[in-house]
Formats: structure tokens, sequence, C-alpha cells
């Protein structure tokens, strides 16, 4: 019994209410750089004024659940990438730089610790994902 007690407690000491997912970008349609650089066309690296010019920035941002201390997610980020997908070529861009996620817990999260611990497994968690960057477009220099 108490090798139970001290294993309920470890669980409940390394998690928390709050959301994890994983995000994959394998289904980004547009060439997308955390630097201020990017792949041309040519395959040769082009920055903001030298190949390419910044035409805006984009931010795309989901809210995901998740049950039984974030063990179990509900839905998938697939459809935040097909979302940041149609912005990128609604703007006819042709890629992003200084591209970065944001995972941020909701407030709403804060209320799991007045929650009893017997009912925190099934307490939803939530998290706010952002991608965020600045559409860069090739340019005719």
């Amino acid at each position: 019994m108490r090798i139970v007690s001290l294993l309920i407690l470890i669980c409940l000491l390394l998690n928390c209410a709050g959301s994890r997912h994983t995000v994959s970008l394998n289904d980004m349609d547009y060439a997308v750089s955390m630097t201020p650089q990017i792949y041309g066309s040519d395959g040769n690296i082009k920055a903001n004024g030298a190949g390419v010019d910044v035409i805006g920035d984009i931010e795309v941002t989901r809210r995901y659940w998740s049950l039984v201390y974030s063990f179990v997610p509900l839905g998938d980020t697939k459809k935040q990438v097909s979302d940041f997908n149609q912005v990128i070529a609604a703007r006819g861009a042709h890629g992003v730089i200084n591209f970065e996620i944001e995972n941020e817990g909701c407030d709403m999260n804060n209320f799991a610790y007045l929650v009893a611990p017997t009912v925190l497994p099934f307490f939803p968690g939530c998290s706010k994902i952002t991608f965020r960057g600045k559409l860069v477009r090739e340019s005719a220099r």
C-alpha cells in the first residue's frame, strides 16, 4: 500500500492541469525559417532586402484541451498548420521568416488548484498554441 501511495504522490507532483500537444510541421506547404534568412526558389539563402521582401506579419492561434494530467490530448495541430498554410496563400507570400511557436496556458488552468485532487485528473487542461512570423515574397532583384 505504501508503494501505491508513493506512486500516486509522484504522479501528482510530476503532472498538473495543462495541455500537451505535439506540433508537427510536416504538412507545411511553404518554406518556414526560424531565422531572418530563408532559402529562395533558386536554392540560395535570401534575406529581407536581399532577395525577399517582408510583406506582413502572420499569427495563427488555436486553443487545445487535454485530460488526465495532459496525458490524453483532445485534438491535434494539423488544422492549425492547414490554417497557417491558407493565410500564407491568401497573402501571396512565398514563405515565413522569424517563425516561432508559443505555448501559453489558459487562465482556466488556475482553477485546477481549487479542485480536489480526486477530480483533478478529469479536469480539462487548456493551452493556446500560436504560430507567428513574418511573411516574405521573393523579389525580382
